[in-house]
């Protein structure tokens, strides 16, 4: 899945695609998930409760937790950057 939103990144200087949008909207999705999954199992069921916005969220390096950390971050810029180019007037 990293892969593919470094593919992503690429493409972000092109005109808006709704399609484009869609499918970073899908990766965020599914990084906030496997995120969430991993906070769950590091901190229990009110993980994310707990620590989203502190820096137990992001995790040790190396860690699992820091992995889907790393790979929700990314799909947040990315999805913010689509969403961005696609509301602009064409």
């Amino acid at each position: 899945m990293i892969g593919a939103l470094g593919d992503m990144h690429t493409l972000s200087s092109a005109p808006p695609d709704p399609a484009r949008l869609a499918l970073t909207e899908s990766a965020l999705a599914a990084a906030d998930s496997l995120w969430r999954a991993e906070m769950r199992r590091t901190y229990g069921p009110d993980g994310v409760l707990t620590y989203a916005f502190s820096p137990e969220a992001q995790g040790g390096l190396g860690t699992p937790l820091r992995r889907t950390y790393e790979a929700r971050r990314v799909a947040v810029a990315l999805w913010r950057r689509e969403r961005q180019q696609a509301t602009r007037p064409r």
